[in-house]
């Protein structure tokens, strides 16, 4: 105790203390006589020891450091000012990165006690599903002991809203939905667990706030009144508020208790078939139990519920748990892309302070005169060291602090751009900020460690360090580069090469006959009615059944071994037109007959995987049971066609003949001569007539591609964006390692033009230094973006793992911008005045 007293006095009073030891070292030389007062030593080294005996000297060291930092570096604001720009743009790309990574992820919803929620998964070995059917979801909720609270969310495609004609998104919850979430109303009430919970309770709607304030007029009174939805009324019970924070991605303007189903979507059977994955599961973790807890329960009880309803139930079938009180729920793929996200913005950081660690050398030449005379008065090289640290450290505050500052304002317009929800904040959280501080302490070491140990060392004058430097550059410039390229190419790819069908002048309906109910037979009467019926309208080309409606939001996907190898197949029920609509070529074979069964239709790339170039006609597909009777024959091969997946790079897509069974899961695909625009109302008019309670969902191919086109846009802007500005950064480095590299040589320079030497021979001279480096920093940029197009190429169509267009352009472009970058100063270093820089040395 007495100890610790004794160090917080020293730190109370560390500059009486100072001067106490001063003046005591003073009187010991006087009293010591000339003679001896020689050997007593130097009295700084000396005071140094006297203090670190004193115990917590480092923290003292540290304010002075950092105040001696400050007033050097408001000795040079250009320098200071450079410094903190460069390192804003290097961290604040980082920060934007990782806070837009905590938004998505990390983040927790501002909804009660985020940490118990999780999300379900159903799954087996070959099978996996977002989604469950409502019947298991009500067995799970009524035997599950590991959940407090089992939720249940019904995401439905837009439905007709009174006599509008925009559609509004609409969503069924379970009743218990907004009390777990603890969401209080802005207006009104929201679901009663009680009241809401029963299928013939009065039917309600719940407002979203932008749906009130847009749709609604902002109308206080607004609580009570009616709304049509697909034509059944509803009143409007209460409003939510401007935060409020939905599950999942749910953007739904109107919420619905879940029992009321069958109310909207007249004649729905969803609620009690178990063999239609229908809703998505969240539940609550009871007190004291685990993820792992609940994932071993429903296991079992997915085993119990097999007994009961073995046709809804998978073979082998398990549920996994999530955490669910995020934005979203990382898969496997999305850290991947996460990954690579993460190394492109990591590589802007080395950019930037190899970058900075170059003017740090450049700066270190005029400051060898005051290091110089440090060391001579008695300062130790890890002294100057420290210092030379604490001033780098600064920056990276300052820099980090800038940095933060722009990743907000850069995040705040992204949100406004995106249209996001209003919960969302660019306001950083602990997590950022220890990110941001983290990030600050290892720029500060990336870019002024090397500056700092050769400038202590009075060795800034090698090389060495100058041409790792640029290197360093040059690769990540390099990796940035292609990368970009990739993905532009990949857009050029996807906007102007055909995806292998034709989307232009098609639309897509889906007159969602299963949701309402529609027996087999009764929806193939009512789909040859509706094909008939649009044959007959002017300009329509053809018209044919599609069980997954290209581009849509049904997307199946089998993953299956074909010798040896995982294969994702997309799987497809069509009718015969079905090729011709969708101007899909048919290169072997045929395309189906009227009611013909066991025969299958592959793309090509899917035929060469399983057959590699012979002819599949005719021959049965592999089975992992051989004995298995009938099985199926290729009867035709078609082209590759990506229409369920733009980033499908091998188009492994299989089809079959529509069966009476597919009938009430079929949408149709038409044909027209003109505007796809011009069938909505034919075909609104024509649905009303043969069953006023549909209400199908039509949308135009075009617009569905441009959607998809539109994600990869945002990819390689972003990424394109942040290739300029590593080439940038490393320009503006070489350019100062360059005319540093001249200033240093300035004497060099001036003797050599006295002697006759042409100043083209100069300019080789002193370029010839960077040629290694540069081509050193080339190939190795070249290797690591060929192993970051493999996982781009996993992920979005398009892109090869050698692509020659996006290599040579990207090298070439570089290597232009660092010859302008290299000779613009050293041509400047050459007109340097020989008389001058001669009398100067």
């Amino acid at each position: 105790m007495r100890e610790l007293f004794r160090r917080l006095n020293y730190l109370l009073h560390r500059r009486q203390h100072d001067r106490e030891l001063e003046a005591e070292m003073l009187f010991h030389r006087e009293m010591m006589g000339k003679e001896r007062a020689r050997n007593f030593g130097n009295t700084l080294i000396l005071r140094e020891n006297a203090r670190d005996a004193w115990g917590w000297t480092w923290m003292g060291r540290l304010f002075q450091d950092l105040s001696y930092a400050t007033r050097v570096l408001r000795r040079s604001p250009g320098f200071t000012f450079t410094a903190v720009i460069v390192l804003a743009i290097g961290i604040g790309v980082n920060v934007a990165a990782f806070s837009l990574f905590d938004m998505i992820a990390l983040k927790p919803l501002p909804v009660r006690d985020p940490g118990s929620l999780i999300q379900f998964q159903r799954r087996s070995p070959t099978r996996i599903s977002s989604e469950m059917p409502y019947p298991h979801i009500e067995f799970y909720r009524t035997h599950a002991h590991t959940l407090s609270a089992v939720l249940a969310v019904m995401e439905v495609p837009p439905v007709a809203l009174d006599n509008d004609t925009q559609p509004a998104h609409l969503s069924f919850a379970s009743a218990n939905y907004f009390t777990e979430l603890g969401t209080r109303p802005s207006l009104g009430r929201l679901f009663d667990p009680v009241l809401d919970n029963k299928p013939f309770a009065p039917p309600i709607a719940v407002v979203s706030y932008t749906f009130w304030q847009q749709r609604l007029n902002a109308d206080p009174g607004v609580v009570g009144h009616v709304l049509h939805l697909n034509g059944k009324a509803v009143t409007i019970a209460g409003v939510l508020p401007s935060n409020f924070a939905s599950l999942g991605a749910d953007r739904a303007e109107l919420w619905v208790p879940i029992l009321q189903q069958p109310y909207i979507i007249e004649g729905s059977k969803i609620l009690s078939d178990s063999q239609v994955d229908a809703c998505h599961m969240w539940g609550r973790l009871a007190p004291g139990a685990t993820a792992k807890a609940a994932e071993q329960e429903l296991l079992t009880l997915t085993g119990q519920l097999q007994k009961v309803d073995p046709q809804g139930v998978w073979e082998n079938e398990f549920i996994l748990a999530f955490p669910g009180g995020h934005l979203q729920v990382m898969q496997p793929a999305m850290y991947q892309v996460a990954a690579m996200i993460s190394i492109l913005t990591l590589l802007i950081l080395a950019v930037t302070c190899a970058n900075l660690g170059g003017l740090l050398l450049a700066r270190g030449m005029s400051r060898e005169h005051e290091i110089g005379i440090r060391i001579a008065i008695g300062a130790s090289k890890r002294r100057i060291l420290r210092q030379l640290l604490t001033e780098s450290l600064l920056l990276a505050l300052l820099g980090s602090l800038a940095g933060l500052i722009l990743s907000v304002i850069s995040l705040r317009v992204v949100l406004m751009l995106t249209n996001a929800p209003a919960w969302l904040s660019a306001i950083p959280d602990w997590r950022v900020i220890t990110f941001s501080t983290c990030i600050a302490f290892l720029a500060a070491i990336l870019f002024g460690l090397t500056p700092a140990l050769q400038i202590a060392r009075q060795q800034n004058r090698k090389p060495v360090a100058r041409q790792v430097l640029i290197a360093a550059q040059v690769a990540a410039s390099c990796v940035l580069l292609i990368v970009a390229g990739l993905l532009v190419h990949a857009m050029q790819h996807i906007l102007y090469n055909s995806p292998g069908f034709g989307y232009q002048s098609v639309v897509s309906v889906d007159p969602q006959l299963a949701q309402h109910g529609y027996t087999p037979a009764a929806a193939g009467v009512y789909l040859a009615q509706m094909e008939s019926r649009l044959r007959e309208q002017p300009g329509v080309l053809s018209v044919a059944l599609v069980k997954l409606p290209p581009m849509g939001h049904r997307v199946a996907r089998i993953s299956t071994q074909i010798q040896g190898k995982p294969v994702a197949i997309f799987p497809n029920s069509v009718e015969p037109d079905y090729f011709r609509t969708m101007n899909i070529p048919l290169l072997v074979g045929r395309t189906f007959v009227p009611a013909e069964k066991h025969a299958t239709i592959l793309s090509e790339s899917l035929a060469n995987r399983i057959w590699h170039g012979e002819n599949p006609i005719g021959k049965a597909l592999p089975s992992d049971d051989p004995s298995s009777t009938p099985r199926d024959i290729v009867v035709g091969v078609v082209g590759n066609a990506r229409v369920n997946s733009l980033s499908d790079s091998d188009a492994t897509e299989q089809y079959w003949p529509v069966q009476t069974d597919d009938m009430p899961q079929m949408s149709l695909v038409i044909k027209v001569a003109g505007a796809a625009s011009s069938m909505g109302s034919i075909i609104k008019s024509i649905s009303q007539s043969l069953d006023p309670k549909l209400f199908p969902e039509i949308r135009s191919l075009q617009s569905l591609f441009q959607e998809n086109v539109a994600t990869v846009e945002r990819i390689a802007a972003s990424v394109s964006l942040v290739g300029f500005i590593a080439v940038l950064l490393a320009g503006i480095g070489i350019i100062g390692l360059v005319a540093y590299t001249a200033s240093q040589r300035a004497k060099e320079i001036a003797i050599r033009l006295a002697l006759g030497a042409t100043r083209m021979q100069i300019l080789r001279a002193i370029l010839s230094q960077f040629a290694l480096p540069v081509m050193l920093g080339l190939v190795a940029g070249i290797v690591i973006a060929g192993f970051a197009s493999s996982v781009l190429r996993g992920t979005l169509y398009g892109i090869s793992n050698l692509d020659p267009t996006s290599y040579s352009a990207a090298t070439l472009l570089l290597l232009f911008i660092l010859v302008i970058a290299t000779v613009l100063p050293a041509r400047r270093a050459l007109r340097v005045d020989i008389v001058k820089a001669l009398h100067h040395d």
